[in-house]
């Protein structure tokens, strides 16, 4: 089995508390941000490296650097997925909110399609379960 190590972010706009989503290629599902720490990358580094890559936006990662403030920012969450050839990606997941209202810009080299997305809409859209989850924890502890 294989093991990538990966960095994925769900950005979430505190003025429309709508979270930005890209359509995968692969899966075809609506997803966060995210893809594989490179050589020498932070998880962090990867998190805004590929939200900017995937989206043109600039981010700003919430939380709290622990337990000292030159520390890394702790992460979300660490999920394990798995592929159909049994690969496992660890996933690194960071809530951020953008920098700037710049509009997001589809890489059609990463993704099928882009938006923004209240929680309401997720209901209606093919997306993994754990991307309600985590939308309803950010709004809940990182964006009232």
């Amino acid at each position: 089995m294989n093991r990538h190590f990966c960095a994925s972010v769900f950005v979430v706009d505190p003025k429309t508390k709508k979270l930005l989503l890209v359509f995968h290629k692969k899966f075809h599902k609506w997803v966060q941000p995210g893809g594989h720490i490179e050589d020498n990358e932070t998880p962090e580094e990867t998190a805004s490296r590929e939200v900017y890559e995937e989206t043109g936006l600039k981010i700003k990662l919430l939380g709290r650097r622990f337990p000292r403030e030159d520390d890394f920012i702790r992460p979300l969450g660490i999920q394990c997925n798995r592929n159909l050839q049994g690969d496992m990606h660890i996933d690194i997941t960071y809530a951020a909110v953008p920098l700037t209202d710049d509009e997001v810009k589809l890489n059609v080299e990463e993704s099928l399609g882009i938006g923004w997305f209240t929680r309401e809409q997720l209901e209606a859209l093919d997306v993994f379960p754990d991307i309600k989850i985590t939308m309803d924890y950010i709004l809940e502890h990182y964006i009232k």
